[in-house]
């Protein structure tokens, strides 16, 4: 079968292995099996059943739903029809979601959930496109609304089971896809994305990893989310490798020791999260157990540096790594299952310390680096070819050139094709000679391994003109157990600032070893605990040049949250609307500094 399509390659594999386990998923505690024959007819039935529907190449069907196996089954069975999809996050308001769908034209949704379901009914009226809803769920509540005929999953399949027209896939169907972008300011832009651009990152990815058909990988982040659809279902499908779709991240921890994936695409949080918690459990400890982690970690990052680098380890270290593989490093991998081969992160930067932390204890990650604009990948590290900090070299397909202003370039057949309905948007970032203009800052070695920097459009500038990169601090900052998050404030002002989400169960834990007790908001605001980030704050200063040293900082009572748009749906910083929202505490940084904030310089 030729290749053209990414449903006809899910379609070819299938062919190849019948038989075999291609998902499981998790349903009243117990895991169940789908086989790569029920994938297939599944996909055909449900294209079947949203032809007999009237849905017809070109035509938009937005995917409002959980990870699970309808949600690739949909996705595909539009493409096979020539359809392009529209996958939307679950955590966007109802607004956002009229407005993607009113502007990518819109006219079926697949929906799981009553909550998605109750939302997509709100706003239907105001979407006279939209007129079709399929739900994902068994659920026995009514679908039909106002102008919206519904129909559910199981109904679709037998619809299309019952059509006599057997259609072929569309052989040549261009468009696959838009993704909405979340961004970090404005209304999000939809990247148009071919089965041309995709499928290139999907080729390409095998190549520079050691992906297989024994691999089982667990998909937790969304698959509305690029990375996850192209890096945790597109390329295991490639290889013929298998998927789980659990709980998500309310689960993860659960379903990592139930599935134990050989393979996992992650976002550097999860990473962090882990490593954190060592560093919490350190924060806690009397003296014996300090000194042991203290010394876990000083091995780790001393071993993962001599992996990384394919080094020798020495004999001595050797035999410190087999006592203390057995009291720390051997929990920590069974947190992720105890299988995994190696750990794909993407998504954000990743703080190198914490990456050579994880070759230390056996566990190889390799950092990728993309955007959706892109397919979504651009460069990963792999075997053989790894540099911690760096996000690797280009895929093979790939082409990258740093501009004389910094600024990251990228060309080659996973570049989109433009964002819908935006050409103006579009020329400001692809170039006539093809070339896709990332906005992020950064540079190349002589061997070509590319090293972030920053945001091009992030850079604070200071009221005397300092130019300060605030990721690179950012990342600092969220390396303490202490930090859950960091913003950093400064654009067009005398100083740096920042605005600090603390890490509130470590906090009450060493607030009450101080004798510190009360109410959230009385323990943060005493004494003791603002000392306590004031010398977390010292330390970080103590690395930077004087103009990026924070000079004040806030800490938090309620968390950074997507409700007042401060994240993105991918948990990014949206730092101009956090200048907004958090108005009051930055404009109290400003004056004269205050005694429960100033930090030495």
């Amino acid at each position: 079968m030729t290749i053209t399509s990414l449903a006809t390659l899910v379609l070819d594999r299938a062919e190849r292995h019948p038989s075999r386990r291609v998902f499981q998923r998790k349903r009243r505690e117990q895991w169940e099996d789908l086989s790569w024959q029920q994938l297939a007819d599944q996909i055909v039935s449900a294209a079947h059943g949203l032809a007999a529907l009237g849905f017809k190449a070109g035509d938009r069907l937005a995917l409002l739903a959980e990870n699970q196996p309808e949600w690739p089954i949909m996705d595909l069975a539009c493409l096979y029809l020539g359809g392009v999809d529209v996958p939307l996050y679950l955590s966007s308001p109802g607004q956002d979601v009229a407005y993607i769908l009113k502007d990518s034209g819109a006219s079926f949704i697949a929906v799981s959930g009553r909550g998605q379901l109750d939302k997509v009914r709100r706003i239907a009226p105001d979407l006279p496109q939209l007129s079709h809803i399929i739900a994902l769920d068994s659920e026995d509540q009514p679908l039909d609304s106002g102008s919206l005929t519904g129909c559910r999953f199981a109904e679709l399949l037998a619809l299309g089971e019952r059509q006599s027209d057997r259609r072929q896939p569309v052989a040549d169907p261009g468009l696959a896809t838009i993704i909405y972008t979340s961004g970090t300011t404005g209304f999000p832009k939809g990247v148009m994305l071919s089965h041309r651009n995709m499928l290139s990152n999907v080729h390409d990815a095998p190549r520079v990893l050691p992906l297989g058909a024994d691999d089982v990988s667990l998909s937790f982040l969304p698959l509305s989310h690029g990375f996850e659809r192209t890096t945790g279902l597109y390329t295991p499908l490639s290889v013929g490798g298998s998927i789980a779709y659990g709980g998500g991240t309310v689960s993860l921890l659960r379903d990592l020791a139930e599935v134990r994936p050989t393979v996992l695409c992650c976002v550097p949080r999860v990473l962090e999260l882990v490593y954190r918690r060592v560093l919490g459990e350190r924060e806690s400890a009397g003296f014996a157990k300090r000194q042991l982690l203290d010394w876990a970690l000083a091995l780790g990052k001393s071993v993962g540096t001599r992996r990384v680098e394919e080094r020798a380890i020495p004999p001595l270290h050797r035999l410190q790594l087999q006592l203390i593989d057995r009291i720390v490093f051997q929990k920590l991998r069974h947190t992720l299952g105890g299988r995994i081969r190696f750990l794909v992160s993407g998504g954000a930067p990743l703080n190198a310390e914490i990456a050579r932390f994880f070759y230390g204890i056996g566990i190889t990650v390799y950092e990728g680096y993309g955007l959706t604009e892109a397919g979504p990948v651009i460069s990963c590290n792999r075997p053989g070819q790894t540099r911690l900090g760096t996000v690797g070299i280009a895929l093979p397909q790939v082409e990258v050139k740093i501009d004389p202003d910094g600024e990251i370039c990228a060309r080659g057949p996973n570049i989109m094709d433009g964002y819908y309905q935006r050409p103006e948007d579009t020329a400001a970032v692809l170039d006539a000679d093809g070339w896709l203009h990332t906005g992020d800052v950064g540079t190349t070695d002589g061997d070509g391994f590319i090293t972030i920097t920053d945001r091009k459009k992030d850079l604070i500038i200071t009221d005397s003109g300092e130019n300060i990169a605030p990721q690179p601090i950012e990342g600092a900052l969220k390396q303490d157990p202490l930090i859950e998050e960091a913003c950093l404030i400064g654009d067009k002002r005398p100083f740096v600032t920042a605005l600090l989400v603390p890490n509130q169960a470590l906090v009450e834990t060493l607030a009450r070893k101080n004798g510190v007790s009360g109410d959230w908001q009385t323990v943060l605001s005493h004494q003791t605990v603002q000392g306590l980030f004031r010398d977390r704050v010292n330390t970080v200063n103590k690395t930077l040049p004087t103009p990026a040293r924070i000079r004040q900082f806030r800490v938090l009572d309620q968390p950074f949250s997507q409700d007042r748009g401060e994240l993105t749906p991918t948990m990014k910083v949206r730092r101009r609307h956090v200048l907004e929202t958090r108005q009051e505490q930055i404009a109290a940084m400003y004056p004269a500094p205050g005694p429960s904030s100033a930090v030495s310089c």
